[in-house]
């Protein structure tokens, strides 16, 4: 009870302080602050001019010190953004999507395994058309993207979706061997099974004892396969020939059988094509109306090879590199359509004559896709106005001396069906377009005589009578 006591009577001691006393404490109090207080300093007047300098140049040492900043932050930026992708701190299914305003264009991106967001594929030169799955692809040679969307060499035919979105969409796929085809189609792969009357070729004993066939199934680059069946099984064609084979150029894109505007079907490039020399297989009056004529053009490239009927495309098998067979199938699809395509357009222009003195030309085209020990031979055809099949005809061991030598029996039927039936249709054709032109030319222009015969008529008459 004292210590509380002495307590109370210090508290009150002190606000019983006298009034000038307490003053004279505050006074003392404000002099002390005063003293702690730094005294006020202004700057210093400089002119703008160094002041701007000043600004512009700092020192090494303030230069040093933001740069060691900046380098800073971005470790750590960077050692973060690790932190975060290995712990996977941010997963694509926790993302909390966001309706998009219809006024606002689609800027969504794809996505990697951890959800990341990924840049589009760099654009390049040319014209591009967009799937329906939102992907770019090029028309003809221009490179594919991959998953990681590095741009990689892969060219259109060899895309995934090639087969189910270009080709499918402009209306050319494969049938299957079991689906029934149209009796023309069915007769025209009969023909070609026919016996040869001409010389066999090859024995069985010889293809046997061939060691550059052989040494095919060990591994052979495409230019290997194409050197050895050059010759051995497609001919060559001479100056003086009526047909004409052209190597590895570029098909017309007038020709390509393009109906889908936004999925565009790779300009065909065969290894190998067969077709005519219009100078030679055609007549000058003919050779006009094949170059000229837009509604009957049947050039197929910058060859001059005219109505083409036969497409080849080879693939390498080995350490230097594999071809897929798929692929091969992909450019015969493309390029046998195209080939019907060309003629198709010769029978439209019959088709309009409406004439029963003439028959359309059968518009089959064939291809083969091989590498050095199988070859796969393929039919195309137009049907229903529209579509365009392919079908295959038959599978070849080549190292089997029986397969090699009936494979090379329709190889040559088609090659002598091209020069023989099928040149003599279309020659055929053409002859009765331009008598049907001549009389046409004929009858327009006796058309524009009659009223100035009649004009004279009249004048005649009106003279007798005066």
């Amino acid at each position: 009870m004292p210590h509380h006591g002495t307590a109370k009577r210090q508290r009150d001691g002190k606000a019983q302080l006298p009034s000038s006393k307490r003053a004279r404490l505050l006074q003392t109090g404000r002099q002390l602050a005063l003293e702690k207080t730094p005294p006020l300093q202004h700057p210093r007047h400089t002119s703008p001019k160094r002041a701007l300098a000043a600004l512009l140049e700092p020192g090494p040492t303030l230069l040093d010190s933001f740069v060691s900043q900046w380098l800073e932050s971005v470790g750590s930026d960077i050692s973060r953004e690790t932190r975060c992708r290995s712990d996977s701190c941010i997963q694509a299914s926790t993302l909390i999507p966001r309706k998009r305003p219809r006024s606002l264009p689609d800027m969504s991106y794809r996505r990697d395994a951890d959800g990341y967001a990924m840049p589009p594929p760099p654009s390049s030169e040319g014209t591009w058309s967009c799937t329906r799955t939102g992907r770019s692809v090029a028309p003809s040679d221009a490179t594919a993207t991959s998953v990681s969307g590095r741009s990689s060499s892969r060219s259109l035919v060899e895309h995934p979706d090639y087969r189910d979105e270009n080709l499918l969409f402009n209306n050319i796929s494969l049938r299957s061997s079991y689906d029934r085809v149209p009796d023309g189609v069915n007769n025209l792969m009969d023909y070609m099974r026919r016996d040869r009357s001409s010389p066999p070729g090859p024995s069985l004993e010889d293809i046997r004892q061939d060691r550059d066939l052989e040494n095919l199934t060990y591994g052979a680059s495409e230019t290997e396969v194409v050197e050895y069946f050059r010759n051995k099984i497609y001919p060559s064609t001479s100056a003086t020939d009526t047909l004409k084979r052209s190597d590895n150029l570029r098909m017309a894109a007038r020709a390509v059988p393009n109906t889908d505007s936004r999925l565009k079907i790779g300009n065909p490039v065969p290894d190998m094509l067969y077709g005519y020399q219009s100078s030679v297989a055609f007549s000058p009056q003919q050779a006009r109306l094949v170059h000229g004529d837009q509604d009957t053009r049947g050039i197929a490239n910058s060859a001059g090879l005219a109505f083409p009927f036969f497409v080849i495309e080879f693939k390498g098998d080995g350490p230097t590199g594999a071809g897929s067979m798929w692929v091969a199938a992909n450019q015969c699809l493309g390029g046998s359509a195209t080939c019907v395509n060309i003629s198709e357009r010769l029978n439209r222009q019959l088709e309009r004559c409406q004439s029963s003195k003439i028959t359309q030309i059968d518009s089959a085209a064939f291809s083969v896709a091989m590498n050095g020990s199988i070859a796969r031979l393929y039919i195309s055809w137009k049907q229903n106005e529209l579509d365009f099949y392919m079908r295959s005809m038959g599978i070849f061991l080549l190292q089997d001396p029986e397969h090699f030598l009936e494979f090379r029996k329709y190889v040559r039927n088609i090659i002598d069906w091209g020069r023989d039936k099928r040149l003599k249709e279309i020659r055929n054709s053409l002859d009765f377009l331009l008598e049907e032109n001549r009389l046409r030319a004929s009858a327009e222009a006796k058309s524009r005589q009659l009223p100035y015969e009649g004009t004279v008529a009249d004048s005649s008459s009106s003279k007798r009578r005066k």
